[in-house]
């Protein structure tokens, strides 16, 4: 008698923890879609729309800006934002882009603004989207090495896994990265949703059999480890409330290139190092871009 109650106590205790991780992991990989707010018009006056399509079959939607010459940067967005949105600053960055003479390729992540899908997966599947948005740029006479990726938040980590797609691109560029997946959902977990550290394996569990979604195919930590031959400017602020300033000192850490760099932006929350620091996050970036880009 005491072992089948043991038994349907377990059982019961199985099922609830399942349950739960699988509510938590159906709200945590949801995006939130966000319209449109404002026109490429605010980036540059000559722009065309255009449509992405990825090896998995999703339509992306985003935004070209042409310049003359041979060099091109692609924008990604973070986590519940857009092309126009970049966490508020798309304009800005694709300003000082283009004026430094970067082609410049905005687009909305899956699940995000005008393009296909529901869920994110903090950057399993969205680097598909990065290589079809690369894959473009070739097809317009932009070769890999010198296309520019630079990510925010969400798109920080996504640009560093996509060297395991197109380990040649030309620069890299990771605003307020995270590590891997199992330590920023540990994280998340316990600051948004009050849910103890120890659901984090069901909930990647329940993430990869409801959704498809591997949580131990992120880890952009393992990505910039494993590839010393690229150089990575790493930015992140000192006090960054949703993913803490460890992960950038992490990151840097892994990366054995020489001129991977990383500047911690002082007295400025998530991703908003551009905001606190306009001219130096501009300076940091463009001279970066030029020294592994030069000016053709």
């Amino acid at each position: 008698m005491k072992r089948r109650l043991l038994l349907v106590v377990l059982v019961a205790g199985a099922v609830g923890y399942l349950s739960l991780s699988y509510v938590i992991a159906d709200r945590f990989t949801r995006a939130e879609r966000h319209p449109i707010g404002r026109g490429p018009e605010v980036a540059a006056a000559t722009y065309e729309d255009v449509a992405l399509r990825t090896s998995d079959g999703l339509t992306l939607r985003g935004w070209f800006f042409p310049v003359r010459g041979d060099r091109a940067a692609i924008l990604i967005h973070g986590r519940h934002a857009n092309r126009a949105e970049f966490q508020g600053r798309s304009e800005h960055i694709a300003d000082f882009l283009i004026a430094a003479g970067f082609t410049v390729l905005l687009f909305d992540l899956r699940g995000h603004g005008d393009s296909d899908g529901e869920r994110f997966s903090l950057g399993q599947f969205e680097r598909l989207d990065v290589a079809s948005a690369i894959d473009y740029l070739a097809s317009r006479g932009f070769a890999e090495n010198r296309i520019a990726l630079l990510g925010i938040s969400l798109g920080a980590g996504t640009a560093i896994q996509e060297l395991l797609l197109h380990p040649k691109v030309g620069a890299l560029i990771a605003d307020s990265s995270y590590t891997d997946a199992s330590t920023i959902l540990q994280e998340k977990l316990q600051q948004e949703a009050g849910v103890p550290g120890w659901f984090t394996p069901g909930v990647l569990f329940m993430s990869h059999i409801a959704f498809g979604l591997d949580g131990a195919q992120v880890r952009p930590i393992e990505v910039a480890r494993a590839h010393p031959e690229r150089a990575i400017l790493f930015i992140h602020c000192d006090t960054d409330g949703l993913i803490p300033v460890h992960h950038a000192y992490d990151l840097r850490a892994a990366s054995a290139n020489p001129a991977s760099t990383l500047w911690i932006a002082h007295d400025c929350d998530h991703a908003a190092a551009m905001d606190r620091y306009p001219a130096e996050y501009r300076m940091r970036v463009i001279t970066f871009l030029d020294s592994q880009i030069p000016p053709g």
